[in-house]
């Protein structure tokens, strides 16, 4: 759907003013309802193709999710849900009809066959930033860029898992907590792992402060989608993601690894990357399990086929997005 650039800049605009009075202190049921349908009429137009209403939607949604405030938690995520909806729909029509994400029947095996092909096909380490970050010989800045979306991209994967929990019974519940527990360093102070990436970072000289917010919007569309995947009441959403997020890992963060051993990175701040590396397959398969007991009609098949794909497209465009900036910065 394409709009005129000035009608799309007044949808942000009455989106803005609107979610700000929902957020108010002492703001009516009024107010806040007005906030939801006014991001959710937002959302209708907020497609790549219409550039202000994409950046000013997902701006939005990106500083809903970002706020640190429990008083307006409740409200916050109010607000998102008739958006996210409007998200998922056009989400499933875009590929209604195309066969390759119909799952009428399927074996265990086989839908575990289709998802580790579709994450394949989409593999972030084909990308060209990847050949010259990993393969190449990238300068040190070229470095730093890359490791800071790598920060934005690692440091709230503990949130997406609690808002997971939330939408599963307890006995399926129960498995993505101790994956959490995992994430949040085993109640060992000081080990939970966004404060070990933090470490290696800080050596660096890369911001890794939780109030450090990316400015593009590729980026925030590609985290806003984890943050609605995973809030989602269709738990087939979310499995697609994390199962896609930890089966990547091992491989990307064994590359990234070796990328800053050569760089002579003391070995000690590079455990955040050696956990991941080592421990992720092991995720990876309880995810798929998982999957394998939930998603078992056809309508949560073609929804995890589709949540997959898109999560992979989007993150494909974050890295186009990376990729620009690196070689901006390497020009004359």
């Amino acid at each position: 759907m394409t709009t005129e650039p000035g009608h799309s800049r007044a949808l942000v605009d009455r989106a803005t003013e609107a979610i700000g009075a929902a957020l108010r202190a002492g703001a009516s049921v009024d107010a806040v309802a007005s906030g939801a349908r006014e991001l959710a009429a937002l959302a209708e137009h907020a497609t790549p193709d219409d550039a202000v209403a994409h950046a000013g939607y997902h701006g939005l949604l990106y500083e809903l999710h970002e706020r640190h405030d429990p008083a307006t938690y409740a409200v916050r995520r109010f607000l998102c849900q008739p958006a996210y909806e409007v998200e998922e729909a056009r989400i499933l029509r875009a590929r209604a009809h195309d066969p390759s994400f119909d799952v009428p029947e399927a074996t265990s095996a086989a839908l575990r066959e289709r998802l580790v092909a579709a994450q394949e096909r989409r593999s972030g380490l084909r990308h060209p930033m990847s050949a010259h970050l990993f393969e190449g010989r990238p300068s040190h800045r070229d470095v730093l860029v890359y490791l800071e979306h790598h920060w934005f991209r690692s440091r709230g994967f503990h949130r997406e898992l609690t808002e997971l929990s939330l939408s599963l019974p307890p006995a399926e519940a129960c498995r993505v907590v101790a994956n959490l527990h995992e994430e949040l360093g085993e109640g060992r102070p000081g080990r939970a792992h966004p404060e070990l990436l933090q470490r290696l970072l800080r050596h660096m000289g890369v911001p890794c402060e939780h109030e450090h917010r990316p400015a593009w919007p590729e980026a925030w569309a590609y985290l806003n989608n984890r943050v609605r995947c995973a809030r989602s009441r269709e738990p087939a959403w979310a499995l697609a993601v994390v199962f896609s997020l930890e089966h990547g890992t091992p491989a990307t963060h064994g590359s990234i690894h070796a990328l800053l051993q050569r760089m002579g990175m003391p070995e000690p701040l590079l455990e955040f990357h050696r956990i991941h590396m080592l421990g992720d397959a092991a995720h990876a398969e309880a995810f798929m399990q998982q999957i394998e007991r939930l998603v078992v009609t056809r309508h949560a098949r073609h929804v995890l086929l589709c949540s997959l794909d898109h999560h992979r497209a989007l993150g494909l465009r974050y890295f186009d997005r990376i990729w620009r900036e690196i070689q901006r910065q390497e020009a004359p």
